[in-house]
Order: C-alpha cells, then structure tokens, then sequence
C-alpha cells in the first residue's frame, strides 16, 4: 500500500510524530483517535531496512499485528567463551520471532487508519521550540515544507533530531550491530543460541535466531578495535553456519542507557531516541510501543488542557513501567563487559544446575530479565565474586 507526500509547503498538527517504527506508529495510531497526528517517515516504506533480529515477547505485539509473527521459541543455548553450553527450554513459548518488515508495516497503516496523516520520504532536518508550538523542518524530494504543532514525538532512532533539539543527552553506550539471513541452517526451530566472548562479540553477544526457512546469525560490538563485520565473518565460519547460504544482511546502532527524563517541554521521546532498548539484549520492540503508549496518554492529556498535566509527567510513567528495569539491567551489562572470557565461562557453570535451570524456565523474561537477579543470586551467591559492590546492590 503506498501514500502520497503531502504536498502543502505548511502543515499545522496537534501533535507531529517523528520516525515510523513500532514506537512512532503506535504513538500516532493512539494519538490520532481524538487529535490532528502528523507521522513523518524518512524512508519510502516502513520497516525498510531491516535492523533488527525480530525476537519480541507478547507484550511487544498488539493483537491486530500478531499476523506477523512467523515463529515461536521457548528456549535458548547460551554458549560460553570455552565451550560449555548453557540450554534451557520452558514449557511454553517465551517469545516471537517476527517478520520485522511487515510487522513495521502493519504498525504504520493502524496509524494511518485511525487517521493520522502521512508523510513518507519526508526526513526532518530541525525542530525548533517556541513558547506556543513547535516548528519542524521537513526535506522531500529536494523540497522543504513545515509543520508546525502543539507537540512532537519524537520517535527517530538513534540519530535522533528530536534528541539534540530537546537538548537531551544521548546514550551511555552506543552498540553497533550486524547480521545475516541463512538459508541451509539445521536449526531447532523452537530454541535461540545465544554466544559470549571476547572473540566473539566483545561488549556484547552473539545469536542465531529461528525464522522459519532462514536463520538470523548476527552479533553487537562495543568498544571494539575491530568492525563488527569482521566478527560476523568469524561466526559465519563455524561448523553449523559454514555451508549456509547468506541471503540478505543488516546492520544497525542501539542506543543503550537512558537518562532521567525523555521530555523537554513540548517534545516526548520514545523508543531508540529515548535511548530506551534494553541494556542486557538490546531489544526495543516492547520498551518502545509500551512507552509510546504511556507518551500517548500524557500528550493527550496536555492537548486536552486537563489540569496539571504536564510533558514531564511521561517520564514518571516510563520509569515506573520500564525505566527501573533498565537501570537495574544496566548496572548488570556493567558487571558483564568486564568479565574475562575464563569468569564467562565460569559464570555459565554457575548457572547450570537443577535449581537455577528452573527457576530461569520458569520465571525467566527477556523483557524484565534484572527483576530476577535477587533470585539468582541466592540461588548461585558465588557470582557475587564477579563483581561485589554492584552485585550487593541487588540483595
């Protein structure tokens, strides 16, 4: 399905929403159903390109996008430094794989069929604030236009405009991600391979994630001398990959630690540009359509001139939705990029016993993985060798 650009060269909106991902396309799906929305999109087609492994629980899916789940898992292997091997399997099914593009998809056209108004191939090159409106500067086909609004959800990635407009600080990490769709892979469809290490994916990990008749091989880096893409040649060369056939590729950044707030006066941050993808996985599917759906409520609010509501109201909801979850996370990635490939290793061996397997099996949530770390750790107190002042926190 294809939309026109808008042709004015002003626009006037309650709210512009900046960016069509899962974030920005809920925001404006929600917006829309009682205001004038605005969703700027910089790329011809939503969800293109691709830069995601599509691994999401139920929480990040609203119902009328379950159409583009194309997987289930329940488990996961997670491969140390040195060769032992972590696996885990719950009795039900943890977590989607998705195809993204088409996920995206259907997140823009509920935007739009609840009436927000689309601009596609329409990057924004300023966002400027008054006391009264925000003035946004828009680029298409090599002519600028304007929109100007009461808010602006800013929902554009980790380059964010909205971000330096907001005068908001970036991430604490930036992670650069890289990955390759397989076909020839003997894959157990229900379960993700998860690998450590130095040599693998230093500052973070990598994956082989079940699609269907493709396998998602990718890896993230951080603080690395080396290009990702020089460690994604490394996993490709591994017995279970080496005679697959690579059919398409992405690529990417993930912005990593948020700050305090996601608000400055009349523009909200959602999703990558709030810095909000999880610390430990990276993910941002649910962190960004949860905290577009709580921007939503606040904005409605201001539009509606309730009494007292306020932007900055947003950020107490964000946080107490998701926001501790993830400085708890990031305090555990702090821990973890520290640790040597042998305390990895170690680390793996510690969790693998009847105990500790069961309660991950059963109580283990890629979307709130810290919210366990209590229990992890009296079940497993030697880890806290790993890091004891962090790690004390947690009791």
């Amino acid at each position: 399905m294809k939309y026109a650009e808008h042709s004015a060269a002003h626009v006037r909106a309650d709210v512009l929403v900046v960016g069509a991902g899962p974030a920005g396309s809920n925001a404006a799906r929600l917006l829309a159903k009682d205001h004038d929305v605005v969703i700027a999109e910089e790329h011809l087609t939503p969800g293109e390109p691709l830069q995601c492994a599509g691994l999401v629980t139920t929480r990040g899916v609203p119902s009328f996008a379950r159409d583009s789940v194309i997987n289930d898992v329940r488990g996961v292997r997670v491969h140390s430094p040195l060769g032992n091997v972590l696996e885990l399997k719950a009795k039900r099914a943890r977590a989607h794989v998705l195809d993204r593009p088409r996920f995206d998809r259907m997140m823009f056209h509920s935007a739009v069929d609840a009436g927000a108004e689309p601009l596609l191939g329409a990057s924004v090159r300023g966002v400027h604030q008054t006391e009264a409106e925000v003035l946004s500067e828009l680029r298409s086909e090599g002519r600028l236009s304007a929109v100007s609004s009461s808010l602006v959800v800013g929902a554009d990635g980790y380059r964010s405009i909205c971000r330096r407009a907001a005068r908001l600080p970036g991430p604490r990490h930036m992670v650069i991600g890289i990955q390759a769709d397989l076909k020839g892979v003997d894959s157990d469809q229900e379960s993700v391979d998860v690998y450590l290490g130095r040599d693998v994916a230093p500052g973070f990990f990598a994956w082989a994630v079940p699609a269907g008749d493709i396998t998602r091989v990718g890896l993230c880096t951080w603080d690395s001398e080396d290009a990702p893409a020089v460690y994604l040649k490394k996993m490709l060369a591994r017995p279970e990959f080496r005679k697959a056939r690579s059919v398409s590729g992405a690529s990417g950044k993930i912005p990593i630690g948020p700050g305090k707030t996601a608000v400055r006066d009349r523009i909200m941050l959602v999703g990558d540009a709030a810095c909000h993808a999880k610390p430990l996985s990276g993910g941002g599917v649910y962190t960004g359509v949860k905290g577009a759906e709580l921007c939503a409520q606040v904005a409605s609010s201001v539009l509606r001139e309730q009494l007292g509501a306020g932007t900055e109201d947003y950020d107490a909801l964000w946080t107490e939705a998701f926001g501790r979850e993830l400085s708890m996370a990031f305090r555990i990635r702090k821990v973890f990029i520290n640790l040597t490939d042998k305390k990895l290793d170690k680390a793996v061996k510690l969790f693998d016993t009847p105990d500790m397997r069961e309660l991950l099996e059963s109580k283990g949530d890629i979307d709130y993985p810290a919210s366990l770390a209590s229990s992890v750790l009296r079940l497993a107190p030697k880890l806290a060798q790993f890091s004891p002042q962090i790690i004390k926190s947690f009791l």
